[in-house]
């Protein structure tokens, strides 16, 4: 019994093997500025008011880097708003940093998950990359279901935690459990600006060093 236990287990794994290496091969594929896209999603005048999870000026700082970072050195960048209307238009620092974005911004209704919005789904298509790096407010409703949107259209999405927020610590841990589940990277600005750019002595190196220094580390270091 014991042998024939073993052996199904065996055929198993033979047979998972392939698609575990997919899996893995997808995680940890690098994100490059030729490879990723960046999106914010609902960074309004009303949504930034709702954050309690985090200290607001370091979501800001984050924002801004992110807005910047596809801004100034050519990654593509989407933003998106919700409800306009009631909830105000892109935060000034977007619409200061990245003015093209915002000009060129997706305005919604009332859907959750940007990608059930045609005009916001063929904008991220047209971008020509499957890295999304995904930044939104509020974390546990606007960004978690866009997120969910990302994968279920086959992008590999890394979210920049500390450039989200919610109404309490509580809903920002159980929504990237979550993610989590689903196969996202939870990271934050610093790192994801890392990834992107791993040689501070390249020019494109020395340009991302000193947006985040102009933006994060200037404004959070103590």
């Amino acid at each position: 019994m014991k042998q024939r236990i073993l052996t199904v287990m065996t055929v198993m794994l033979i047979a998972l093997s392939p698609a575990m290496a997919q899996l893995t091969t997808k995680k940890t594929e690098r994100f490059t500025p030729q490879n990723s896209a960046i999106l914010l999603v609902d960074h309004q005048q009303m949504t930034v008011g709702w954050i309690n999870s985090l200290p607001r000026e370091v979501m800001l700082a984050n924002v801004r880097m992110l807005a910047r970072l596809g801004a100034e050195m050519n990654i593509p960048l989407v933003v998106t708003t919700t409800m306009e209307a009631s909830v105000g238009a892109t935060i000034q620092d977007v619409q200061t940093l990245a003015p093209k974005a915002y000009e060129n911004r997706v305005k919604r209704g009332g859907t959750l998950n940007c990608f059930l919005e045609k005009p916001f789904a063929d904008a991220v298509k047209a971008t020509g990359r499957k890295n999304l790096i995904i930044a939104g407010l509020t974390t546990d409703i606007c960004l978690m279901h866009t997120v969910e949107g990302a994968l279920a259209a086959g992008y590999t999405v890394q979210v920049v935690a500390d450039a989200c927020g919610s109404m309490s610590v509580l809903a920002d841990q159980l929504t990237y459990d979550r993610l989590r589940n689903l196969g996202v990277t939870i990271t934050v600005g610093n790192q994801i600006l890392t990834e992107l750019y791993t040689d501070f002595g390249t020019s494109d190196g020395q340009k991302a060093m000193k947006i985040n220094l102009d933006e994060v580390v200037s404004k959070l270091a103590k």
